[in-house]
């Protein structure tokens, strides 16, 4: 068996030769200016000799319509004929992720998602506590907040099936822990949902602030049509009001005073394909960056003149006033929230999920670098 995947002008032509026979699939829409060939002349053992699982988040980006449905089009038409055993998850409600990776029990598995960021990491903090194995996870970017695919250097759903196809690579998919307070909840659209388990995992970004409250603010039907776009029109909104979120932050010993408008911890160089948040970050290492600036007083102008600076290349890090800094598995990363009661100054994104503290006047937050182990269960990137 061997298969070719190219582009033409405009479309999608996936090629499936096995004897004398070939097939065709034929996607319409995909603008590619110049033609790629790529062949594919054995299937790497990733999607052979484990059990690949395919999560399919229906809700994630700006949803699914039968013309968008990457699975039904393409990715089941090619498996079947390939051969490739896999199940296939969609999910139907917002624990469905949860629900299926609480009962999951395979010792040796391929999950791929379609999803963003949110999704893996709902995945990852209900694994199965009584489970054990290792997974190898590879994203196939369809949600509005890609960073984890951006990392692996995947920028569209196509390429990313291309990569799934050929790669045998994996890596340890480094985990960061946050220990929050007793009480934490889950926001969703402003409505208090289930308890957050502390310590909570993320993958790619942790923040409070400016960037916690667009995301927050962004998270609307109203909103999430506009995809990517949606961040900048809670951006613009959020500026209405001064960003002052007041906190003191200890990195082991050393303490930095707030208050912060923006405030970043994050493995990733990117959030979106343009925006460098973090030059130095690399998803393979075991470290985070945070990403910071405090509050000036009646002019938020400063804030949009920092975004420009990172959409220029990442170019913020050179800025006097923001502190960038490296922070490694033996550093311990405090935040110690005051004035907090109002919501609007405890929301933090964790991979794009919105958790609120306690309301309470003082709240505090421990960050740390984990490893690549959760329980028993070892996880991997497949790239």
């Amino acid at each position: 068996m061997s298969h070719k995947i190219y582009f033409e002008p405009n479309r999608l032509v996936i090629e499936l030769i096995q004897d004398d026979a070939s097939y065709t699939y034929k996607e319409t829409q995909v603008d590619k200016s110049d033609a790629t060939t790529t062949v594919v002349k054995s299937l790497p053992k990733s999607l052979i000799e484990k059990g690949v699982y395919i999560i399919d988040s229906i809700n994630s980006g700006i949803g699914r319509s039968d013309e968008r449905n990457l699975y039904t089009r393409i990715i089941k038409p090619l498996f079947e004929s390939l051969c490739i055993k896999h199940r296939h998850f969609k999910t139907e409600n917002a624990r469905s992720i949860s629900e299926f990776a609480s009962n999951f029990q395979d010792v040796d598995a391929t999950v791929v998602f379609l999803s963003g960021d949110t999704s893996i990491t709902e995945f990852i903090n209900a694994l199965n506590p009584s489970g054990s194995g290792s997974i190898s996870i590879i994203p196939i970017p369809v949600g509005t907040g890609n960073s984890f695919a951006l990392s692996l250097g995947l920028t569209d759903p196509i390429s990313s099936i291309v990569r799934l196809l050929q790669t045998e690579t994996v890596s340890p998919l480094y985990l960061y822990t946050a220990d929050v307070p007793s009480g934490t909840r889950y926001l969703v659209q402003d409505e208090f949902q289930e308890e957050v388990v502390s310590p909570t995992h993320f993958i790619v970004v942790f923040s409070w602030a400016f960037h916690a409250s667009l995301v927050a603010d962004s998270d609307t039907p109203e909103l999430r049509k506009y995809g990517i776009e949606r961040f900048k029109i809670a951006a613009q909104n959020n500026l209405s009001r001064e960003q002052k979120y007041e906190a003191d932050l200890l990195i082991n010993d050393e303490v930095i005073g707030g208050p912060f408008a923006y405030w970043v911890l994050t493995p990733s160089k990117k959030f979106e394909p343009t925006f460098d948040i973090s030059p130095e970050g690399d998803i393979f290492d075991d470290n985070l960056y945070l990403i910071a600036f405090r509050t000036k007083p009646n002019d938020n102008s400063y804030i949009m003149d920092i975004m420009k600076q990172v959409y220029d290349g990442g170019n913020h890090i050179n800025n006097p006033d923001v502190i960038y800094r490296e922070i490694n598995p033996k550093d311990r990363v405090q935040l110690k929230l005051k004035n907090s009661e109002d919501l609007l100054k405890r929301r933090f994104c964790v991979d794009g999920s919105i958790i609120a503290l306690t309301d309470a006047e003082k709240n505090s937050i421990t960050i740390q670098v984990k490893d690549n182990t959760l329980g028993k269960w070892k996880l991997f990137i497949l790239h």
